[in-house]
């Protein structure tokens, strides 16, 4: 059967011509023993038992139309109008149609889709189909008896049996009708966000991410096994112990724990988790309090929980596929990961490690543990050197070096910030002479006062204050009682990035309150635009790059503001409608000029990241250069291990200026290294 090709070109070919392109709303239900959420969309729909169950469809306005293949329905015709060149496939997280089209031997270019979560997102609201149904007010919404309907006939059940529409043909019909409206809430949305339309850039980009998450990250097999099964054992013995000293059976009962702290100490703890572990230790001063909450440290360690989830999420080929949500991050633009989570691997310090990773491929538990004696945290900080390069291939690793800090720099016309950069100098040096008046010839490495820049530099950028000082501290270089000194220091030192913070919030009330354009103006230079959008009462910041953030529902309200010192005042804040990230939830939050600093630079570095990935793509044939994944500002690209791209011509790539930047002359620079298995270098 004929796939459609070219369709970008056709796209256009059809704009030219005053054609129109035809919109087709499509979803699945669909079977697989896999279990979607742990192993992926690409391991979901590779099992060889893998069917799609019903599909919906609908052609613009049109009825949507169910097509039964369990009961032999015809899919041909569907099969044959997705292809034409003519038609947009729209769905709601349209990899997974894709990957399902795929696994019916319809490879459909990603660009050919048009994901309805991926506008929710750059619109400003939630993924989840359900979620956007609420917070959009959709008049087809998502049904509620969708889990179980998925529960009975897209899962195995717990006897490993499955269920087949004839011993429950009524709850069959009930699927199809919330196909059905899964299809509808799909057009609705791309109705109802019609008046904001993704930039031609970004349509482009998800492909380029499309194409990643294809690509996929090869796993060194032996040593996410032998890891994991190290890790198991070590707990089962950690465990056994702590049972046998202290009767706790489970290091994961919270209840237990709860009560055996009570016990020891006297005081209880509602709730023992990562955030405040240390501070009971502390506050306990028991040392079998100590020992039984460090175990109950280790049996939490996620990071070592990401060996199995490679191996869970592990494809035919040995890759990891599917781990960047594009656009999951929808203050900024930037991605969130999947299954593994690559966004936040542990480092790596150990001085021997290939040495210590072959140990571990090789050895089991008791040998490990003759040699080494911390066994959690080396297999923490090797979790980054499972990912490894296609054989006769290999990594090219490169990261934008302070990206955010270079960016404020320029946006807030900082000039100090900005020669430091151009010279080549440590702005954690710079910024710690300036902010305590001293030479850097006195705060350069070894000093405590680097040490202090750094956490200043990390921490303030945004309008921080002594809270976020304190979570970046985690060594206490700064002593508490000096800290709101060092601050006020810190912005009397940089006077332009504080200024920019109030620019910014300004110029945004402004957008609210006139419902009008408001160019941010920073000496004489137009760094971004607020401007109000009437549909869902919507406040949007252009950025330089041409796409916008979006904040829905977006209001001026009086919030208080309370001190450390009990003292508190009442100020106009803004507020708007976004997803809590504590709770998860669709909520009313607010924003300030140090968030909508950080929303501007964290974007503006994003986009110079997709820059990055078109320069470095272009290098070569996709049979020479590949990106396998991206980290924060770091890209992992796979090249040819005979071939002429060298690193440099990576990171040369990487800091090329896309025509938008160029008149802010950002002073980007880009370092990496060579390796066989992903790292911290």
């Amino acid at each position: 059967m004929w796939i459609a090709d070219g369709v970008e070109d056709i796209r256009y070919l059809f704009k030219k011509k005053g054609q129109h392109m035809r919109n087709v709303y499509i979803d699945f239900e669909t079977y697989s023993p896999e279990p979607i959420k742990t192993a992926g969309m690409y391991r979901y729909t590779e099992h060889p038992d893998f069917e799609i169950l019903l599909i919906g469809y609908a052609i613009e306005d049109e009825d949507p139309k169910i097509i039964d293949l369990v009961n032999l329905d015809d899919p041909l015709p569907f099969f044959r109008l997705v292809q034409q060149p003519d038609v947009l496939i729209h769905a709601h997280n349209a990899t997974f149609e894709r990957l399902c089209l795929r696994a019916y031997g319809f490879n459909i270019p990603a660009t050919k889709f048009r994901c309805s979560a991926t506008k929710a997102l750059y619109c400003g609201f939630p993924e989840a189909l359900g979620k956007v149904s609420a917070a959009m007010k959709l008049v087809d919404g998502k049904l509620d008896t969708g889990s179980a309907l998925i529960k009975l006939f897209s899962c195995p059940q717990k006897d490993g049996s499955r269920i087949f529409p004839e011993q429950y043909p009524d709850k069959w019909e009930d699927f199809k009708t919330y196909l059905k409206y899964d299809v509808l809430s799909e057009r609705e949305i791309d109705r109802k966000l019609a008046h904001i339309e993704m930039p031609e850039s970004e349509i482009e980009l998800y492909g380029i991410d499309q194409d990643i998450n294809d690509r996929g990250t090869m796993v060194d097999v032996q040593l996410a096994r032998n890891a994991d099964a190290i890790y198991t054992e070590y707990l089962k013995r950690l465990n056994g112990k702590i049972k046998a000293k202290y009767g706790i059976a489970s290091l994961k009962s919270g209840k237990q724990i709860s009560a055996f702290v009570e016990e020891r100490s006297g005081k209880f703890y509602e709730s023992i988790n990562k955030n405040n572990i240390n501070q009971i230790m502390e506050e306990c001063n028991d040392k079998d309090v100590t020992r039984v909450l460090t175990a109950r440290k280790i049996a939490y360690k996620t990071s070592i929980a990401k060996y199995a989830a490679m191996l869970n999420c592990l494809c035919k080929d040995g890759s990891a596929k599917g781990l960047y949500r594009f656009y999951g991050a929808n203050r900024t633009g930037r991605w969130a990961g999947r299954t593994v989570q690559q966004q936040n691997l542990p480092q790596n310090h150990l001085e021997e490690l290939e040495k210590v990773r072959e140990d571990v491929k090789n050895m089991d538990l008791d040998e490990l543990m003759l040699f080494y004696d911390n066994i959690p945290s080396i297999l923490s900080q090797l979790v980054r050197t499972a990912f490894i390069a296609r054989d006769g291939h290999i990594f090219r690793v490169a990261d934008f070096s302070a990206i955010e800090a270079r960016v404020i720099a320029v946006l807030a016309n900082e000039t100090w910030r900005i020669e430091t950069f151009r010279r080549g100098g440590d702005i954690y040096v710079t910024s710690a002479a300036r902010t305590f008046n001293m030479k850097e010839s006195e705060c350069g490495k070894g000093t405590p006062y680097r040490q202090q820049g750094k956490v200043t530099e990390l921490a303030l950028g945004y309008g921080g204050w002594v809270g976020a000082i304190k979570t970046m501290d985690r060594d206490g270089v700064i002593p508490e009682e000096n800290i709101k000194n060092i601050i006020l220091k810190w912005r009397d030192a940089s006077p332009k990035i504080v200024s920019l913070w109030h620019i910014l919030e300004d110029s945004a009330k402004r957008a609210i309150l006139a419902k009008r354009d408001v160019p941010v103006n920073i000496d004489g230079k137009i760094i971004c635009h607020f401007y109000w959008i009437p549909q869902y009462r919507t406040l949007a910041l252009r950025l330089p790059s041409g796409r916008s953030l979006h904040y829905p529902y977006a209001s001026i309200k009086k919030k208080t503001i309370r001190y450390d010192n009990g003292d508190s005042r009442e100020a106009e804040s803004i507020h708007y409608m976004g997803l809590d990230q504590t709770s998860g939830k669709w909520a009313e939050l607010d924003t300030y000029g140090g968030k909508l600093t950080e929303n501007l630079v964290q974007a503006v570095s994003r986009d110079l990241l997709a820059s990055a990935m078109r320069n470095v793509l272009s290098i070569g044939e996709e049979e020479k250069i590949g990106i396998v994944g991206h980290i924060h500002d770091e890209l992992i690209t796979e090249c040819l291990e005979d071939s002429d791209i060298t690193l440099d011509d990576v990171c040369i790539a990487m800091s090329v200026l896309p025509d938008w930047a160029k008149p802010f002359d950002i002073p980007l620079r880009a370092e990496g290294f060579n390796s066989y298995f992903y790292k911290k270098d």
